[in-house]
């Protein structure tokens, strides 16, 4: 095992994912310069192929998870990290959305759909075969270059095998940089139209190196392992201030469901909202009719053009407006 290798944590991670049941119910960063490019899918038949080693942060960590909601809104599409990735019991005014729409209309089940959490998995990655870079000048290339990765969980079961498979798997093999280390060959198939003519990326065929390879000299890797991201800062800079949450609720008409409980959460402050609320009382009641009925108006109107979108909650299909929306946060 090599130095850059800490086998206690190794062993507290691989006990942590050997335990996790399958499929259970602030830093300044600037994503550009972290985030590797999402792998492009190839054809049904011929896969893109690329090549890499996992590799630990600078804490030790291997790889997170983390949960999140995103969604289009108007011609925008909005990002919100969801409380739970830190503790499943943390309370999140959007979970408690979508479980409330989930009980309404067909309209509200659809746009409850569309706000549910979905999950990431990132991983700090050193790239050795980037196809795409054939079409890139040097200082653009990512061969060579330590990125995040930011995977889906078909992407993490492969891990996650070679991790809690004691007998058989791979085990740390697959962080380690030295030359007891194993590349993850990342094969990106394309699954066969569907019926609208969407594709989806299939990783099925995506495997980890039979052969052991270092990555470098000893001075080599102490350099690029230097570079590695601390993954919790990096979670932690995704986070959108509970202001800006209950902004994004309110224009999406969710604020009525969620609202009691928001403040029992510090989602706002009763004391300072007070005196606004009054003031726009007094305002309401010389012309309440009017702007109800404004209210109900807008709010068919932003329910009819949600009909009309054709929205993919896939993980991977958004993943470039899921970054562009990040770069502006």
């Amino acid at each position: 095992m090599s130095k850059w290798i800490k086998k206690d944590l190794f062993e507290s991670f691989q006990k942590e994912k050997i335990e996790e049941k399958d499929n259970s119910s602030s830093g300044s960063f600037i994503r550009s310069n972290l985030v590797w490019d999402t792998p492009e899918k190839g054809t049904v038949e011929q896969p893109k192929v690329y090549e890499g080693r996992f590799l630990p942060d600078p804490k030790g960590e291997f790889y997170k998870r983390y949960y999140y909601h995103f969604w289009q809104s108007g011609e925008s599409w909005k990002f919100v990290l969801c409380p739970k990735t830190h503790d499943f019991k943390n309370y999140c005014p959007f979970c408690s959305a979508v479980s409330k729409l989930y009980n309404g209309t067909e309209q509200d089940k659809k746009q409850g759909y569309l706000l549910k959490r979905k999950e990431k998995f990132i991983g700090n990655f050193f790239i050795v075969k980037d196809p795409r870079d054939a079409e890139k000048d040097d200082e653009n290339k990512a061969i060579g270059k330590v990125k995040i990765y930011e995977f889906p969980a078909k992407v993490e079961q492969k891990l996650k095998n070679e991790v809690t498979d004691r007998e058989e798997g791979y085990g740390i093999q697959i962080f380690d940089p030295s030359d007891n280390g194993r590349n993850f060959i990342l094969k990106v198939l394309s699954t066969k139209k569907q019926e609208d003519g969407r594709t989806w990326p299939d990783y099925s065929s995506s495997t980890f190196s039979r052969a052991q390879t270092s990555l470098g000299s000893e001075e080599e890797i102490d350099e690029f392992m230097a570079k590695c991201t601390d993954l919790g800062d990096y979670i932690k800079s995704m986070e959108v201030p509970k202001d800006k949450q209950v902004e994004l609720l309110k224009n999406e008409f969710l604020w009525e469901f969620v609202e009691s409980e928001c403040s029992k959460h510090g989602y706002i402050n009763l004391e300072e909202s007070g005196s606004d609320e009054k003031e726009e009382s007094k305002e309401d009641s010389f012309d309440t009719g009017k702007k109800e009925e404004k209210k109900e108006s807008k709010k068919q109107d932003e329910k009819e053009e949600k009909k009309s979108e054709s929205i993919s909650i896939d993980d991977d299909v958004n993943d470039d407006d899921l970054l562009a929306e990040l770069d502006n946060m």
